[in-house]
């Protein structure tokens, strides 16, 4: 037994990494309901969602880009399908030039199992170019001014998804959804001069500058990286990328947890046998 717990000090390093592929692809292919523990901000932001007034616009800033997909992706997706499925229509912006390729993508895919069409459902203003501020505070005061045609070229006023949409007062609520330090020109711009509701889902690195903003009440919900979409996931009764994503993390600490656990053992138990070989001498 003691020479069992002592060769845990020594498992085959093919072993562990098969252990460890195991653990984040099973999830990936055949979900795994764990309990996933939901935020206040999270909750916050789903409530805000949830409460968007009839006939209100919701703005879906995708200010991601590639590198930060495997965070701000699975949140914006959450959202965008809670959206569609609580039928409030959203136009996807960005002061980011990928980010409204990316997220219209999102759109589309979740679009398909609810029978959304682009157009009625949702519409795409594109990236505007020029000073953030300066677009932003034109924005409030004269949307079909600002954003005239969408990204195939259509003018806006002959979609309905953007009918009696002039200026900020006909936006309910702003999504905004980042890696990098641009949510500081919606608030000063928008929700600083206006009012309207702005709620966010970020990047972990930079998820402590924003609960300032949270406490103050000028963020009314925040999603924190991939936990934040793991958890809007679990709000909406949605198995989605995010919670296997997560589901996919958590065995894997869990897993590494284990290892340093038996390594220790077998250390532990390799000391007790040098100590009673030292007293016999």
């Amino acid at each position: 037994m003691v020479d069992l717990l002592i060769r845990l000090q020594h498992i085959d390093r093919r072993i562990i990494y098969s252990l460890v592929i195991l653990s984040i692809g099973i999830p990936i292919l055949i979900p795994i309901d764990l309990p996933v523990f939901v935020s206040p901000e999270a909750k916050g932001l789903f409530e805000a969602v949830k409460t968007v007034p009839e006939g209100k616009l919701v703005i879906i800033a995708a200010d991601w880009q590639a590198g930060t997909q495997g965070e701000c992706g699975p949140q914006t997706r959450a959202v965008i399908r809670h959206l569609f499925q609580t039928g409030k229509r959203f136009a996807i912006f960005s002061i980011i030039p990928i980010g409204p390729e990316l997220a219209q993508k999102i759109a589309e895919e979740e679009s398909k199992g609810l029978g959304k069409k682009y157009g009625k459902d949702w519409v795409n203003w594109g990236f505007k170019a020029g000073s953030p501020l300066t677009t932003l505070t034109s924005l409030a005061k004269n949307i079909p001014g600002v954003v005239k045609t969408d990204i195939n070229g259509t003018p806006i006023e002959k979609l309905p998804a953007m009918k009696n949409v002039n200026d900020i007062s006909d936006v309910g609520l702003i999504a905004e959804f980042t890696g990098s330090g641009v949510f500081e020109y919606y608030l000063q711009r928008l929700q600083g001069v206006y009012g309207t509701p702005l709620v966010q889902g970020c990047t972990a690195v930079i998820a402590p500058e924003q609960y300032t903003y949270l406490q103050s009440g000028q963020l009314k919900g925040l999603l924190v990286g991939l936990r934040g979409a793991a958890e809007y996931e679990t709000l909406s009764h949605v198995m989605g990328e995010g919670r296997r994503a997560m589901t996919s993390q958590s065995l894997a600490h869990l897993l590494v947890m284990a290892l340093i656990v038996l390594g220790n053992i077998g250390l532990y138990a390799s000391r007790r046998r040098r100590g009673a070989s030292d007293g016999q001498r």
